[in-house]
């Protein structure tokens, strides 16, 4: 009784200090605070200063500036972009948590977006600071991304491999999922890379893949979260209601969450940011359980 009254204390201060959170972007929107105008030339310039460069050497890794960071892998004959966006309580000597973010079509051009200033107003990235997460954010283009091409796919692994050499992530603690075409993305990884990652998430997305999905992979200790609009005009609310009610039970960590309105791009109004952050709050375990919604 005394270890569940203080998990009900735990999670009562949890849901205060969101609602604090909530509060205070609301007010954010309200006054047009939510981006910061910056012009692209000092957005590229900010994001390159900001990369470290080296990996740590001898497990010893180095104090990192804080905010959006660019850096790029090889993948084939491309060097392909990707941001890590560092919390301000970033400390090298402790294993931090890491959340991967995938991106929607919205963002597939023919060239990689990654020097378009909105990007700083991403509400992954507004999560950073309150949590002490990494948020690492791979790029996809139009010949390059996240449907059926296995190369992308395994871009993401080799990213997260790279984070970890220059960053001190939390092996224990690396969660990947995105938004409509990242959302999706997200059973790919559930599918094929179920032991690296510890919890996975979708917004705005339905379970399709390059095959059967194997539920199962979806369990207490390795959840999915779902977050689906029920006026979504792109990809069927209805689908992904009827996959859980089907699914559930071989898969018990699947989480499905219902926004009653916002369409497709729900998570870039005030109650996505809101469900941004607890759905944080749920993956890192702040709650006791999944907050009712």
């Amino acid at each position: 009784m005394i270890l569940s009254s203080r998990n009900n204390i735990l999670a009562l201060h949890y849901r205060f200090f969101f609602l604090i959170i909530f509060f205070l972007l609301t007010r954010s929107f309200a006054n047009g605070q939510s981006g910061g105008g910056m012009t692209s030339p000092a957005w590229v310039s900010m994001i390159t200063r900001n990369a470290l460069k080296e990996p740590a050497s001898n497990g010893a890794f180095a104090t990192a500036p804080k905010g959006p960071a660019l850096y790029f892998i090889k993948a084939g004959d491309m060097q392909v972009p990707y941001l890590v966006r560092v919390p301000k309580g970033y400390d090298p000597s402790k294993p931090t948590p890491a959340i991967v973010f995938l991106h929607g079509a919205i963002l597939v051009k023919d060239s990689f977006q990654y020097k378009n200033p909105s990007l700083e107003t991403e509400p992954a990235f507004w999560v950073a600071d309150s949590f002490n997460v990494l948020i690492i954010f791979p790029f996809a283009k139009t010949d390059f991304k996240w449907t059926n091409q296995t190369p992308a796919f395994e871009n993401i692994v080799n990213i997260v491999n790279q984070v970890e050499g220059y960053y001190n992530v939390d092996k224990k603690k690396i969660f990947i999922g995105g938004i409509s075409m990242g959302g999706i993305a997200t059973f790919w990884f559930i599918n094929h890379k179920p032991d690296m990652f510890t919890g996975f998430y979708a917004f705005s997305a339905i379970p399709r893949t390059d095959g059967d999905i194997k539920y199962n992979n979806i369990t207490k200790s390795k959840p999915l979260y779902t977050f689906n609009a029920k006026d979504d005009p792109v990809f069927s609310y209805t689908e992904m209601e009827n996959a859980y009610k089907e699914h559930k039970n071989e898969a018990p960590g699947f989480h499905f969450s219902t926004v009653e309105t916002g369409k497709h791009r729900f998570l870039y109004t005030r109650e996505g940011v809101r469900v941004m952050y607890s759905l944080v709050g749920d993956l890192l375990g702040y709650m006791a359980g999944p907050l009712q919604r």
